[in-house]
């Protein structure tokens, strides 16, 4: 009964805001207002590189960012935000972020940790995100990354999205492959981590200038369709997600990376109410005992995808010397 009610309001909804979308003018832009200068004198010594990251894309390139620094003679912490003690925030002289786009957003899990940091202020910040398709609506995902760090004090000084191999497991089923996913499975390739260099390079300079880049939100169909809440609707064609405990090695991986503490391995449960679909358990799971069933097919996880179509992803050459 709950569930239905849930659907009946988000129907009202759709309605409402279509109807009043179809006689209204275009929207502007939304620029963020931001504080306008850095602190005098700012100077870069201690750095932060964070992630989320659920099949390593955004590691990757996170990882990168923080080697570009180290070579320039920053001392540089590089860590998941899991991992984090965000207390310690204004200890630092630069925040950096990394993260996927989920659902044409920022996921909702780094959008309530950011919300629970402490006041930065006047610390420079940057944003990245990472995605798998063009229409991702991800410079809004990167934007909002920056707002809430504004709302804390930060100082954006830079913001910028890469491109990746899609990793979105409904995507692809059994033998069926989008074509999309095929011709992005190059990517990253050189051409990435030569832009992810320069953005490192670039969100220095930045600082050194000492004022804020504009960052300005973009009215996009996407963004709208973010009001009727996607993962609610594809959750409602989820018919089995549960952990097969006949073939799980017990490693905990799941759990480790799941952002809503959903699962149990112990009982091979999944708690669908907490479940926010961001496929770290299927993608990542050694064995693919994870079981997720979207509309009667069986789904398979990425690294399970880069075994099957033997494709190899291609690491920075900076990783390779290591």
């Amino acid at each position: 009964m709950e569930r239905r009610r849930s659907f009946l309001k988000k129907c009202a909804a759709l309605s409402f805001v279509l109807a009043g979308s179809c006689g209204s003018q275009p929207q502007k832009n939304e620029h963020l207002q931001t504080v306008t200068t850095l602190k005098k004198d700012h100077k870069l010594k201690k750095v932060l590189v964070l992630w989320y990251s659920q099949t390593e894309h955004t590691k990757r390139n996170a990882k990168l960012i923080a080697y570009v620094w180290k070579r320039k003679g920053l001392n540089v912490t590089t860590t998941d935000i899991r991992k984090f003690n965000r207390k310690t925030l204004p200890d630092f002289d630069l925040i950096l972020l990394g993260t996927p786009v989920f659902y044409y957003d920022t996921p909702g899990f780094v959008k309530e940790w950011l919300a629970a940091i402490p006041s930065i202020n006047r610390i420079p910040v940057a944003a990245f995100v990472t995605y798998g398709r063009p229409n991702g609506d991800q410079h809004n995902a990167v934007c909002t990354i920056l707002e809430l760090f504004s709302k804390k004090g930060g100082v954006p000084v830079g913001l910028r999205t890469f491109m990746n191999m899609e990793t979105f497991p409904i995507s692809w089923s059994n033998n069926s492959i989008t074509k999309n996913i095929l011709d992005n499975r190059a990517l990253p390739n050189k051409k990435t981590y030569k832009s992810v260099r320069s953005y490192a390079e670039s969100i220095i300079e930045q600082v050194n200038l000492g004022y804020p880049i504009p960052v300005e939100k973009q009215l996009t169909f996407q963004r709208l369709s973010t009001i009727f809440a996607p993962v609610w609707w594809t959750k409602r064609l989820i018919d089995v997600h549960r952990i097969d405990l006949k073939i799980c090695t017990k490693c905990g991986l799941c759990e480790t990376l799941c952002p809503e503490n959903a699962i149990s391995v112990a009982s091979g449960q999944i708690n669908m109410e907490r479940c926010v679909l961001c496929f770290g358990c299927i993608n990542n799971c050694p064995v693919q005992a994870v079981v997720l069933e979207y509309k009667g097919r069986k789904l398979f996880g990425f690294w399970e995808l880069l075994r099957r179509k033997n494709i190899t992803i291609k690491e920075p050459k900076e990783f390779l010397q290591l």
